[in-house]
């Protein structure tokens, strides 16, 4: 299969114009559109499925840091990274895991949403710290560092989302 830079004939790289990566996935997939094959033999029809299935794949992985920087490190290394053998040992990330997940129970229990609006702020910035070392080290090709800091990242990803759960359902009440 080729690389999602490859199906989309973007350059390697973790920076990305989204814009110009959206504006090429729409292209493909009105090139794929079922309409377009309405005619053609069956195995056409299925060809054109599973291609549109390898665009839609290739963008998301394009689309979302930790998948596009473990895209990266694998077309460099040859090493697909396993999400079920990853475990983070710095123990002072751990830590600062523990304590987030505190704070964000303890905001839930209290229902304060100017608490929720500064930890979430916190979380960002944090957030933007990682991508950044993210970014340098994959440009300086330190594979097993941005793994590292992939994990990290696909933390921030999940405390992000029990942020925006947690802001959910403050706004529902």
């Amino acid at each position: 299969m080729k690389s999602p830079f490859d199906i989309f004939n973007l350059p390697i790289n973790f920076e990305l114009n989204k814009q110009l990566l959206s504006e090429r996935y729409l292209e493909l997939q009105k090139q794929l559109h079922p309409d377009n094959f309405v005619t053609a033999e069956p195995f056409k029809q299925r060809l054109a499925i599973e291609q549109s299935a390898d665009i839609n794949e290739a963008f998301a992985t394009l689309n979302n840091p930790v998948s596009r920087a473990e895209a990266i490190i694998t077309l460099h290394t040859g090493q697909i990274p396993s999400i079920e053998e990853k475990s983070i040992t710095d123990v002072t990330f751990l830590m600062q895991q523990l304590e987030w997940r505190e704070k964000l129970e303890e905001i839930e229990t209290t229902n304060d949403e100017a608490a929720l609006s500064d930890f979430a702020k916190q979380v960002k910035a944090q957030t933007h710290l990682i991508l950044t070392a993210l970014s340098t080290h994959l440009k300086s090709e330190q594979w097993q560092q941005a793994a590292l800091l992939c994990d990290k990242l696909r933390f921030m990803q999940k405390l992000t989302a029990e942020i925006e759960r947690i802001e959910e359902k403050l706004f529902e009440i």
